[in-house]
C-alpha cells in the first residue's frame, strides 16, 4: 500500500490516482519506443482543472470508472459532474497512431463530441492542441506540445 501525499488516504500499491481526493501519484515518464516523434500530450477537464498525461504508446480509456465492477479507465472522471454530464463508465479511448494522437468513441450512451460534432463510435478521429472533447456534456481540452 502507498499513502497519498495530498490527504494521507492509503492506496494500492499500483495506483496512479488516489482513491481519496484524485491527486497523481509521481510516476517517471518513459520515453515512448514507438511513437518516438509524439508530441507530449494531456487532456485538462475544463470542470475541475485536473490533468492528464497522455501515453503515446498506449491505448488510454477514458470514464468515469466502478470500483465495484472492476473497471478502472486510465483517465478516471471521478469529480461528480462526470456522472451528471453523461460520461460513461468506458466512454472513449485515446491511442497516439505514427505519432498522431486520435479518440475514438466506445459506443457509449451520451455519445462523444470532437470539437462540437458528433464523433462514430469506433471511428477514431485526429486530435490538435486546443481541441474540445466533448464526453456526453463533459469537457476536455488537447493541450499538444
Amino acid at each position: 500500500m502507498k499513502r497519498c501525499s495530498h490527504c494521507g488516504e492509503e492506496n494500492l500499491d499500483d495506483a496512479r490516482f488516489c482513491d481519496q481526493c484524485g491527486a497523481p501519484f509521481e510516476v517517471t515518464r518513459k520515453p515512448p519506443t514507438i511513437n518516438v516523434d509524439a508530441p507530449l500530450g494531456f487532456i485538462v477537464s475544463m470542470i475541475t482543472g485536473k490533468e492528464f498525461e497522455l501515453i503515446p504508446d498506449r491505448e488510454m480509456l477514458i470514464g468515469r470508472g466502478d470500483s465495484v465492477r472492476g473497471i478502472n479507465p486510465d483517465v478516471h472522471l471521478s469529480d461528480s459532474a462526470a456522472i451528471s454530464n453523461g460520461v460513461s463508465r468506458v466512454h472513449a479511448k485515446i491511442f497516439c497512431e505514427d505519432s498522431v494522437y486520435y479518440v475514438a468513441d466506445l459506443n457509449s450512451t451520451n455519445s462523444t463530441f470532437l470539437n462540437d460534432i458528433r464523433v462514430d463510435p469506433q471511428k477514431p478521429q485526429r486530435l490538435k492542441d486546443g481541441d474540445i472533447i466533448k464526453l456526453g456534456r463533459y469537457p476536455l481540452k488537447v493541450r499538444l506540445t
